[in-house]
């Protein structure tokens, strides 16, 4: 690429990155006032229309957290198209039609209200009989449900979005193969995942627990990068599984499970009368619950982004011991940040709020330290 071009490209990444920050703020903004609104005024609205509808608790229920997230969808609907339809394709980046942006959101919306409901279903009912200590058995229910999710969402999940199926081609196979000797996992478990229907960009990830563990290439990546730079990244997808990074986040989940319920029954418990409401299983509390889940949620964000970024240095060093190719992991690196129009040095306080992964640059001077030793 010409320095004019590269320049070009870095300038295009920052002015990407600044927008889609200013969206995922924005889409922050509105849903806390959606819930500040729902607090004050719409959620007791809700539910006395929905009184004359049915006094059964479970089916008042259903019908109040599917109407709670129908609006709360209307409300960041635009935002949405914005951020995840017209953004993308202002910087080239979509592959997606109008109609299967559509028809995503509409699986993602049906999705949702699934999982409330049946979430919000369980949760009410240990409000209603365990008042003062739901906040215990609705963390253990979690928690489960979180495994159960990380176990099926390769298999059920992931394909209600994109063709996923195993990568066939020889010469990456064997790649795969030696890479993955004594690690636990099979190359029958790499597989290809159709990213190129929405996106130009690439990716790649580990996903699922024990037989659904697998590791997931985007046809995106395995079209544009030579043998040596997959391998690399397999390499580094590969070093989440040797450091059980799925477990570990799974650990963390049962400790801020628990910790965020509590917090939410105490917060909630001490101001149900200031804002008018009596019993904290009623479902018009619901929004204050969430409220205060989203504050300790954004509590614990740089934390968590903290303890990710340290993973993926883990993973980045792995991949390039185990490859012993910096070289291959330095242009990979580069290849992407390109692809992806990714922020190489976003700001330090972004970086430390934000990001789930070391910036680029920093990845790519870590490997540069491994050059001299190859």
């Amino acid at each position: 690429m010409l320095k004019s071009e590269k320049e070009q490209t870095l300038h295009l990444s920052k002015k990407y990155s600044v927008q889609k920050q200013i969206s995922t703020f924005s889409g922050v903004c509105i849903t806390l006032l959606y819930l500040v609104f729902m607090i004050l005024l719409g959620s007791n609205l809700i539910k006395y229309y929905l009184l004359f509808v049915t006094t059964n608790q479970y089916l008042l229920i259903a019908l109040y957290l599917f109407t709670f997230i129908l609006l709360l969808e209307l409300f960041t609907l635009p935002l949405h198209f914005y951020g995840g339809f017209i953004l993308e394709h202002l910087f080239k980046l979509s592959n997606q039609t109008f109609l299967g942006w559509i028809w995503d959101e509409l699986k993602k919306f049906s999705l949702s209200v699934i999982l409330l409901i049946f979430l919000g279903e369980v949760m009410y009912l240990f409000l209603r009989n365990f008042p003062d200590f739901w906040w215990v058995y609705v963390a253990i229910v979690w928690i489960f449900f979180s495994i159960i999710m990380a176990k099926l969402a390769p298999v059920l999940i992931f394909p209600l979005f994109f063709k996923i199926e195993p990568i066939e081609r020889e010469e990456l196979r064997e790649g795969f193969l030696k890479l993955a000797e004594g690690t636990g996992i099979t190359i029958e478990g790499v597989y290809k995942i159709n990213l190129s229907k929405n996106t130009k960009k690439a990716n790649a990830a580990l996903a699922g627990l024990g037989s659904t563990r697998r590791v997931l290439l985007s046809d995106t990546l395995l079209d544009s990068y030579s043998p040596v730079e997959i391998h690399s990244v397999f390499a580094h997808e590969l070093g989440h599984h040797v450091y059980h990074h799925i477990w570990k986040l799974l650990a963390i989940g049962v400790i801020t499970s628990f910790g965020g319920f509590a917090l939410c029954h105490y917060v909630v418990i001490n101001v149900l009368t200031f804002f008018g409401f009596q019993f904290i299983y009623d479902i018009a509390v619901f929004p204050l619950l969430c409220i205060v889940f989203a504050v300790f949620g954004f509590i614990l964000l740089p934390i968590q982004n903290a303890c990710s970024r340290r993973w993926e240095r883990e993973c980045d060093k792995y991949a390039i011991k185990k490859t012993n190719n910096p070289q291959a992991f330095i242009s990979t690196m580069d290849k992407l940040a390109d692809q992806n129009l990714a922020d190489r040095s976003p700001n330090r306080i972004i970086e430390l709020l934000f990001y789930g992964h070391p910036p680029i640059a920093k990845r790519i001077e870590m490997a540069r330290g491994f050059l001299s030793c190859v």
